[in-house]
């Protein structure tokens, strides 16, 4: 098992060497009294969502509902052509009235599809990080910083927090860095499965013994590859504006506790750095959720 610093070292400082996704989390039935690991809930059936055609479907029905608009269209201007022009007009309502309820009838045969087959969630986590520096990008772009390495744990399971919540920490804690971090400065994410005895943080008593948590690191540096000194990038906030920007941090800090998390934030001044560690607690039940036809496909694309 890597300790902190090694993972810290393998985010920032070691740049020509391809990142290495590894798996710390165990089975979850490890965790569970003999009695609960015998006890299965029933699942809703996955046949459709992971068939191989259904993201076929819904592009059939999304391309069908613009042909047929196109086809409205084309109905509308066509009356024109008609020397009778009442001929022409209860052309283009009979074709239009057609349209719409063939339209209709395909809106419904989607929404049926999506109260009848939930999609498993899944990747939560990275895909709402993803989302995070999507939407700062321009702000990273416009300091030079960058995100020098993401060591992702591809079987990171969900956690109980909703999605409105992690949004709101992840999207608050990179306003933080953002905000005080300086000009070619450096980013690694780090997400992984933890003991809680694993952990060290301060809030380390606020973790259940002998569970696995949902650890995600975030480290930021002042320094840049070439070694440059603090002295010699941009200032750092200052004393008024770090007050400001550490209400952030305790904002975040009383959202995890408040849901069985925790967080632990060190600065090691020297070296420039910021280690952010933040600890969630895991959904041991599997989530399954509605989407609509849209979200349902773009989810079924980035899984291909």
């Amino acid at each position: 098992m890597k300790s902190l610093h090694q993972n810290v070292e393998e985010l920032l400082f070691h740049e020509d060497e391809k990142p290495s996704l590894k798996i710390i989390s165990e089975p979850f039935s490890s965790q569970a009294s003999p009695k609960s690991a015998q006890v299965k809930e029933k699942e809703p059936s996955p046949d459709l969502n992971n068939s191989a055609l259904f993201p076929l479907l819904l592009e059939l029905i999304d391309r069908t509902r613009g042909s047929l608009a196109a086809m409205k269209t084309l109905a509308f201007y066509s009356r024109e052509n008609f020397r009778d022009a009442e001929l022409g007009d209860y052309f283009y309502q009979v074709v239009s009235e057609d349209i719409e309820k063939t339209i209709s009838l395909l809106d419904c045969f989607c929404d049926y599809i999506n109260v009848n087959t939930p999609v498993k969630k899944s990747d939560t986590i990275h895909q709402l990080i993803e989302e995070v520096l999507s939407e700062n990008q321009n702000e990273l772009t416009n300091k030079n910083i960058k995100i020098i390495r993401k060591k992702f744990d591809p079987e990171l399971p969900e956690t109980t927090l909703t999605d409105e919540q992690l949004r709101f920490i992840f999207n608050s804690i990179f306003q933080y860095i953002l905000f005080s971090i300086s000009q070619n400065g450096r980013i690694g994410i780090l997400t992984r499965s933890i003991d809680s005895q694993e952990w060290t943080g301060e809030q380390k008593s606020l973790l259940q013994k002998n569970l696995k948590y949902i650890e995600v690191l975030i480290v930021s540096t002042h320094l840049n590859p070439k070694g440059q000194s603090i002295e010699t990038l941009s200032p750092l906030p200052n004393e008024d504006q770090e007050k400001k920007m550490d209400l952030i941090l305790q904002m975040v800090k009383k959202t995890l506790e408040k849901n069985r998390g925790a967080m632990d934030t060190q600065w090691e001044v020297q070296r420039g750095m910021t280690l952010i560690s933040l600890v969630l607690p895991i959904e041991r039940r599997n989530v399954f959720q509605f989407l609509p036809s849209q979200e349902r496909l773009k989810k079924t694309e980035r899984k291909d």
